[in-house]
């Protein structure tokens, strides 16, 4: 880890737009590394979208490397797997009965160790982020800024100079987007009219609810109900895992092969369509989606097209203004963690000189230049995904398509969760060094 003392870092002021969970553990990085940061949110606090993160062993490593506490809190406030159960990430269930094998049979367990399946809800993470970040209390606040929809970026003399929508302007050192999905700074930065400009449909959504565990216990038993389960089906697949204590996240992930004619990408009263969804499968299935009254369907959506670089000057895009990611891999929120963790490395090192514009382009040349192999693949594996999970029944299952299948099931992640962040950061640093000398 980059280290130099706060008086150092205090010529470096980092502008965070988006205080969602990767701007967050953006700003628990860059206070533990004493850089000067500021977040801007355009809503009038700290809000995440979403029911639950379920993370991997990566992103427990992550946390770790973030700030020495983080990853341990985290531990402290997840829903787990039973005690029986708690290496387990998800058992996989078969979403109707195939020849030898019955509906709901469980056929694997996909073993995720030390961590397994470990689920808190997005705004009880996002509140823990605010607290490691100094950003709930006292002069902490003065390092967040909400209401702030940001419309301009200029540069200017030693840094660069945003305007927002409510007639002020700021000026930092370096602008970091983290501001999700429908990032404004990523609209700013790319040509409106260039396809990498906006997400597009992934032709697959998914109906999502929470349910209680006593209302799945009636349905599935006691130990089903309260463990992490995908259930692979006729032309999608389901997911449920724990978010709380008491609560079970439940999707049920399918297909749509069509143009996303719709405004938003969220359709509320959605039953009677997943009821059709649903009718070539099993009674499991079936079962828990029934507990659903009348869910929403949210259509899944990424970037599908890329710009040459992530970054432009002294602005950089990370977490899902850089690459949006369908969840099908679990991915998504682990991969922002990664950046952050990355990006804060980079600055602190270049925190070490006294900044220039030339040090700032080094910083983030050098970030991009290890991070975007690693997070591209994620993102093809994470598209790939929704095929995965959801081609078991595409043709006849034999006993060795099963056995086969399964097999890959297995060693799906071990690329994302076996992975040297540390190794990483220390890659990036040196590269970064080594371009602010030459």
């Amino acid at each position: 880890m980059g280290s130099h003392s706060p008086k150092q870092a205090e010529c470096l002021s980092v502008a965070i737009i988006g205080g969602g969970l990767c701007g967050l553990a953006l700003a628990v990085a860059l206070k533990q590394r004493n850089i000067v940061f500021k977040v801007y949110e355009a809503r009038s606090s700290f809000t995440e979208l979403g029911a639950g993160i379920n993370i991997g062993p990566n992103t427990l490593d992550a946390f770790r490397l973030i700030d020495g506490g983080l990853g341990e809190a985290y531990l402290d406030m997840a829903a787990r797997n039973p005690p029986d159960r708690q290496d387990v990430w998800f058992d996989v269930r078969l979403g109707a009965a195939i020849d030898g094998h019955g509906d709901g049979e469980r056929v694997a367990s996909l073993m995720a160790p030390p961590t397994g399946s470990m689920c808190v809800g997005r705004d009880a993470l996002l509140q823990l982020l605010a607290e490691r970040a100094g950003l709930v209390d006292g002069i902490g606040r003065e390092r967040a800024a909400f209401n702030k929809k940001l419309v301009l970026l200029e540069d200017t003399a030693g840094g660069i100079t945003m305007s927002f929508e409510d007639g002020t302007s700021e000026h930092a050192s370096v602008v970091i987007a983290c501001d999700g999905i429908h990032s404004a700074v990523r609209r700013l930065m790319i040509d409106p009219e260039s396809p990498a400009a906006k997400p597009g449909f992934s032709q697959a959504g998914v109906y999502r609810a929470m349910l209680p565990f006593q209302k799945l216990e009636t349905v599935l038993g006691p130990q089903m109900a309260r463990t992490s389960q995908i259930i692979p089906g006729p032309s999608g697949y389901l997911i449920m895992y724990p978010v709380s204590e008491t609560t079970m996240n439940v999707g049920l992930w399918v297909w749509r092969r069509e143009t996303w004619p719709h405004r938003e990408w969220v359709l509320p009263n959605q039953r009677s369509a997943m009821e059709q969804n649903l009718r070539d499968w099993g009674a499991t299935a079936r079962s828990i989606m029934e507990l659903v009254p009348d869910p929403p369907f949210y259509a899944g959506h990424y970037y599908h097209t890329q710009p040459k670089s992530h970054w432009k000057g002294r602005v950089c895009l990370i977490g899902d203004a850089a690459h949006a990611m369908p969840p099908h891999a679990g991915s998504g929120a682990g991969q922002a963690m990664e950046d952050a963790y990355v990006m804060a490395e980079v600055l602190s090192s270049a925190a070490e000189f006294d900044p220039t514009e030339a040090h700032v382009a080094a910083a983030l040349s050098a970030y991009e230049a290890v991070r975007r192999p690693r997070y591209e693949q994620v993102v093809a594996a994470s598209v790939k995904g929704m095929h995965d999970w959801s081609d078991l029944y595409d043709v006849p299952v034999t006993e060795q398509r099963l056995k086969d299948w399964v097999e890959l099931a297995k060693n799906r992640f071990d690329f994302i969760w076996k992975h040297d962040l540390a190794g990483d950061a220390s890659s990036a640093r040196a590269s970064m060094r080594q371009k602010a000398v030459l």
